[in-house]
């Protein structure tokens, strides 16, 4: 998890046991306060993660109340996608 990008401006990282999907959640709080949402992914769910993430952008650009997306990309060392989210 820790070469996610700006994960070194997290002080709390909470696993999460809430949900139905097989991502792994953890609630985040930053350095300057804010609370975020990070699921994480098996790398072979890459492609479909990264078409929700887009899909996410375009949603919430209409401005749909929901968790604004931040950030997608792979982490613990190639093994994982992650999404960032409010």
């Amino acid at each position: 998890m820790q070469d996610i990008r700006d994960y070194s401006f997290f002080q709390k990282i909470e696993p999460l046991n809430k949900g139905w999907s097989n991502d792994r959640k953890y609630y985040i709080e930053t350095v300057d306060g804010r609370r975020l949402l990070l699921r994480v992914s098996d790398i072979s769910e890459y492609e479909r993660k990264k078409t929700e993430f887009e899909m996410m952008k375009r949603v919430a650009a209409l401005g749909v109340p929901m968790p604004q997306p931040l950030d997608f990309g792979i982490c613990d060392q190639g093994k994982s996608g992650y999404l960032l989210l409010t």
